[in-house]
Order: C-alpha cells, then structure tokens, then sequence
C-alpha cells in the first residue's frame, strides 16, 4: 500500500509538467508579438519619412503623422502584450517547474522576476496589465473629436482613474520599502 501511494504521489507531482505546454506557447506568442510590433515600428518609420517630401500637402502630412503616432502607440502596446506572454510563461515556469539557472547565472539576485507565488505572479501581470490599458486610452484620447464638453470630462475622469490605479498599484511597494527591517516580523508577531 506505502508502495502505491509513494508511485501515485510522484505521478500527481510529475503531472505539473503540463504546465510546460502553456510556457512554451506563452513565450512563443511573447516573442511573434516583439516581431510584429517591430515590424510595425519599421513601416510607421518608414511612413514618417515618407511625410518628409517637401512636395506633400500640409494636410496630407497631418493625416500621415495622426496615422503614424496611433500606428506608435499599437507599437508600444504590441510590445507590453509581449513583455506580458514572457512574464506570464517564465513565472509559470518558476512557479510549477524550476527556478531560471539562466537567469540565476546572469542577475546578481539570482531571479529574474522573483516570482515566489501565484500572488507574485498576478500582481506583476496586473502592473503590466494597467500599463496597456494607459496605452489604450491614449490610443483613444489622441483619435476623440470632443463634440461635447462631457467627452473631455470623460477622458478626464479616466485618466484620474488610471492615476489613482497606479497609485494603488505602486502605494505597497513604497510602504514595504520604507518600513524598517524588523518592522514587518514585528507586525506578524504580534498578529499571531
């Protein structure tokens, strides 16, 4: 019976492999998402340049550079979307699988992202998640025609709620850094 149960609990143990299935794909989208956004940047540069002939209308070229900076602010959001698949595919490596030696190999702290927990996990995605929604809105921002005084308002409003979330995303890393040494142990003892 000890038999059994030791084969059963190491077959339950090796089944977090499967995981290795969504860190291969996270990465790979990760990696065509940098190749995409890159190949969007070098046709937006292009197209900049292009704006540059001095025969071109001043109309033509306005329409040109709006085209180009919301064809900019795709980029960067190309880009966050991609830091986000290899955030999501390392963490869920370290998490399930191993630590990075790589990683250990090549940062002083020996971990890349210092994921220790799901919650590490979620909080770095949540970060990166807010970020593409600033991106978002100013993609929107910059193609609103405000026919009323209530559409400034409103972008108003979003961008104060943007900044309250980075304020709230960002207030405990600033608490946990500014707190000293023995403060934290000293909160959980008294705790329990």
């Amino acid at each position: 019976m000890n038999s059994l149960k030791r084969h059963f609990e190491a077959l339950l143990w090796n089944s977090r492999f499967i995981v290795l299935l969504a860190v291969v794909s996270s990465v790979l989208t990760g990696l065509e998402l940098f190749i995409l956004a890159s190949l969007d940047s070098a046709r937006a540069l292009t197209s900049v340049f292009t704006a540059l002939n001095p025969g071109m209308t001043s109309d033509v070229k306005q329409a040109l550079l709006a085209e180009n900076l919301t064809r900019f602010i795709a980029v960067i959001d190309g880009y966050l979307l991609g830091a986000f698949m290899l955030i999501f595919g390392f963490g869920l490596y370290e998490l399930f699988v191993s630590d990075l030696e790589a990683a250990r190999e090549i940062t002083s702290s020996g971990r890349l992202l210092v994921i220790k927990s799901l919650d590490d996990l979620k909080e770095r995605l949540g970060k990166v998640i807010l970020l593409i929604m600033i991106v978002e809105l100013f993609k929107d921002a910059v193609k609103l025609k405000s026919n009323e005084p209530i559409d400034l308002l409103y972008v108003g409003a979003s961008i104060a709620l943007i900044a309250l979330g980075l304020y709230l995303t960002h207030a405990p890393d600033s608490e946990k850094k500014h707190q000293p040494a023995g403060a934290t142990s000293g909160a959980n003892n008294m705790a329990s």
